[in-house]
């Protein structure tokens, strides 16, 4: 096998290919067990309701940083954004990290503090 991780699919394709002398009866469930495998990991999955939240959250976060004049800190954004009131800095940190990752913010450090703005 690979170096990659072995995830269950694999190690069922790896064991049709390679157990020849198995019985039908084996290489049937063998072969069932992969369509089904393949099946479950192709289902399109619906947002769960946190993370449909998180996106409301991350949009208001987004709009209040467009009428900032300056970057700014997790905790200025936390002070400032009613709908992240009563967040940790941690969650915010969180939400601020994942809108750097979609490229919709632009993160700075300075002095070992984080900074956020807007991506033009």
């Amino acid at each position: 096998m690979n170096a990659s991780k072995t995830t269950y699919r694999s190690a069922v394709e790896y064991a049709i290919k390679n157990l020849s002398d198995a019985p039908a009866e084996v290489m049937e469930k063998l072969t069932a067990l992969s369509a089904s495998l393949e099946r479950k990991s192709g289902t399109e999955r619906k947002p769960t309701a946190t993370q449909v939240a998180n996106e409301g959250y991350k949009s208001a976060i987004c709009e209040f940083l467009r009428g900032a004049d300056k970057p700014l800190t997790v905790t200025d954004i936390l002070k400032n954004v009613p709908a992240v009131e009563g967040f940790s800095n941690q969650k915010v940190s969180a939400l601020m990290t994942q809108l750097v990752n979609a490229g919709a913010v632009v993160k700075t450090a300075d002095k070992r503090r984080s900074y956020f703005a807007i991506a033009e």
